[in-house]
């Protein structure tokens, strides 16, 4: 039996759980083959598509959503319209799922994607007790949506991937990144580089609050997820990383101190011991899952002739 051979069973066991995690509930109607000759709205070599093709996505995503449950009005609507602790796993399977529709979808998919979450959305309205409103539909929830994904993606891509972007690289991932606000209904201007990003971000900053409902949130996230006890114990190793991912200025917020010192909700972390986790456990799933089959499928379906 010669060595690949011997591997084929880790791999397959590391596919079955990454995809069980990340894939328990996708949005309808998303597929990537179809139709042919539709790049979508990026397409092969873009910066977008070279950043969402690789697994540190995930601990982005979740400092992302960390990130974004700061924001008072946008925190006390999710609350109130769904549950990560009802199911966790299913949430993050339709959050990957419209994240892959915009990146990799044909225009036909990503326009029926934006109309079903702009249905959804519909229903994300009110007022908070203080009175403020929340609207999911809303110029500023939407855009803060994206750029606590697009810049916690980054910040993780930046520090976990092999060969990460550089220079005007990196802005062409946030111009590309707003578009996924302006096709949900953004009529304000999106944030599109580097530096319009750290203003946006210097803007937002004193607007952010560790509220009641954002510690319930971090507590949940401190507690292992997954189908089975290997994945269970990736998601720790993953959440701590997406704690350490955030910058310095949210992790004060949430409380997050040296060991030293007192902390709130996290646990104190200990960035090198979570960096060193992060990194080999980034490797050994690259090492397993290859290249996504998503990125295959829409690859294949943009650069062939149409019908």
């Amino acid at each position: 039996m010669d060595v690949a051979t011997i591997l084929d069973a880790p791999k397959s066991a590391i596919r079955q759980t990454w995809w069980k995690t990340v894939s328990a509930d996708g949005l309808p109607g998303v597929q990537f083959n179809e139709p042919a000759g539709d790049p979508g709205l990026f397409g092969p070599g873009s910066a977008i598509w070279y950043v969402h093709s690789d697994v540190v996505c995930l601990i982005g995503g979740l400092s992302g959503l960390l990130l974004g449950a700061l924001h008072q009005p946008t925190m006390h609507g999710t609350n109130q319209h769904s549950s990560y602790s009802d199911d966790p796993l299913a949430r993050l399977g339709r959050t990957a799922s419209f994240v892959n529709a915009m990146t990799y979808g044909s225009v036909p998919v990503i326009d029926k994607t934006c109309d079903m979450v702009r249905k959804m959305h519909n229903r994300v309205n009110g007022e908070m007790p203080d009175g403020r409103p929340y609207d999911a539909n809303s110029d500023d929830q939407l855009i803060w949506t994206a750029m606590t994904q697009a810049y916690s993606v980054m910040r993780g891509h930046l520090r976990y991937h092999p060969k990460p972007l550089s220079g005007v690289r990196i802005d062409e991932y946030y111009s590309q990144y707003a578009q996924f606000a302006i096709k949900l209904g953004a009529t304000k201007p999106v944030p599109a580089t580097r530096s319009e990003v750290a203003d946006y971000f210097a803007t937002m900053r004193p607007l952010l609050t560790f509220a009641e409902e954002t510690a319930e949130l971090a507590d949940f996230f401190r507690r292992p997820f997954g189908p089975d006890p290997v994945s269970k114990a990736g998601s720790l190793v993953i959440m701590r990383a997406a704690f350490d991912t955030m910058p310095e200025w949210a992790q004060r917020l949430y409380g997050i101190r040296s060991p030293s010192k007192v902390s709130a909700v996290p646990k104190a972390i200990d960035s090198r011991l979570t960096r060193r986790s992060a990194k080999l456990l980034m490797g050994t799933l690259r090492w397993g899952l290859g290249e996504p089959y998503i990125q295959v499928e829409a690859r294949q379906r943009a650069v062939a002739t149409p019908a």
